[in-house]
């Protein structure tokens, strides 16, 4: 009895028979069966499964197929560059010759017809450009435009041309304003074009050019205007000017010597002004003494005196100097 009690024990997996390891049993099957048993992942964290291959395959695979594109890519790159710079040398050629005949073309067209210039150019006017240059150097080689240097190293060579030199006695601006009123419509030209035909020997006054002192009453003269037109007493600074302003016609000689009866009473208007203590210089002459022998001199003088009396002063100044230069300019005067 003892002995059944102890087999009533479930037995253990050693003790199980050999015939007994390979039987199935119908009732234990499980119901997956002909599947694969997989067993329990172990507890084990560091535990690693294997993975499958074929996905690092496909990996590899597509980073070859990107970077074959890729040098393909880079290659045709290369020779698209290539033929940019070809084209780009072909094309400066082709400008290069295209530039070249137009400009062969221009030389063609302008030998087979005239220019614009010469199209509306027109007829004799070299002919009136000639004359008009001639009536400029004739102007200014009268006496009283310009007088002659008689210094023997005074002369002026231009283009092997040696010419003796000529000096202007007045500005270069009224002698234009005098031509323009002398000469005929058609030889009238401007300011610049009378400075461009002017002789290249006739020049501007230079303070070498005077051996003598100058003109006492011009001179004086001209230091008035100076100080008037400072003042703002005179618009303008030209002597000619003032005295067209007195006179009625200056190549007449009664006009010039203020016995005309349409022009005697005229005068040159000034603004009203305070009378104020004004100073102003002109040349006299002074005497000095060396021993016996007795010098005259002309010094340059200052004066004291109120604005009227330069008003005065300059007004009759200027009257004698009209005489004056009626009796040192032949070539303009006339008698009446």
């Amino acid at each position: 009895m003892a002995n059944a009690v102890l087999e009533m024990t479930p037995p253990s997996v050693d003790n199980i028979p050999a015939d007994l390891i390979n039987v199935d049993v119908a009732q234990e099957q499980p119901e997956n069966a002909g599947q694969p048993v997989v067993g329990p992942l172990p507890l084990n964290e560091d535990f690693n499964p294997p993975v499958s291959s074929t996905p690092e395959r496909d990996q590899r695979r597509n980073v070859s197929s990107a970077e074959k594109c890729n040098k393909r890519l880079q290659k045709e790159k290369r020779k698209l560059k290539k033929q940019v710079l070809k084209l780009r040398k072909q094309l400066a050629e082709v400008r290069k010759l295209n530039d070249k005949f137009r400009k062969s073309e221009k030389r063609l067209m302008a030998r087979q017809r005239p220019g614009l210039s010469e199209k509306f150019k027109q007829r004799g006017s070299k002919k009136l450009s000639a004359q008009r240059k001639q009536a400029v150097i004739n102007f200014l080689s009268r006496d009283e435009n310009s007088h002659l240097v008689a210094g023997k190293k005074d002369t002026i060579t231009k283009n092997k041309q040696k010419k003796q030199r000529r000096v202007l006695t007045k500005p270069l601006t009224e002698l234009h304003a005098q031509y323009q009123t002398e000469v005929e419509q058609s030889l009238s030209i401007s300011y610049r074009q009378f400075a461009r035909r002017r002789p290249f020997y006739m020049t501007e006054p230079k303070t070498r050019d005077r051996d003598t002192c100058a003109c006492v009453e011009h001179e004086n003269v001209r230091l008035l205007v100076n100080k008037l037109a400072k003042m703002g007493l005179l618009r303008t600074t030209s002597i000619s000017e003032l005295i067209n302003m007195i006179v009625c016609d200056p190549k007449n000689k009664a006009s010039m010597y203020r016995v005309c009866p349409k022009c005697c009473f005229d005068e040159v208007e000034f603004p009203e002004t305070a009378c104020t203590e004004v100073h102003w210089e002109q040349w006299e002459q002074a005497k000095s003494k060396n021993g016996e022998k007795t010098f005259v001199n002309v010094l340059k003088q200052t004066y004291t005196g109120t604005i009227q009396d330069l008003k005065e002063l300059f007004l009759k100044r200027l009257e004698n100097l009209a005489a004056h230069q009626f009796k040192t300019d032949p070539p303009n005067r006339t008698v009446s």
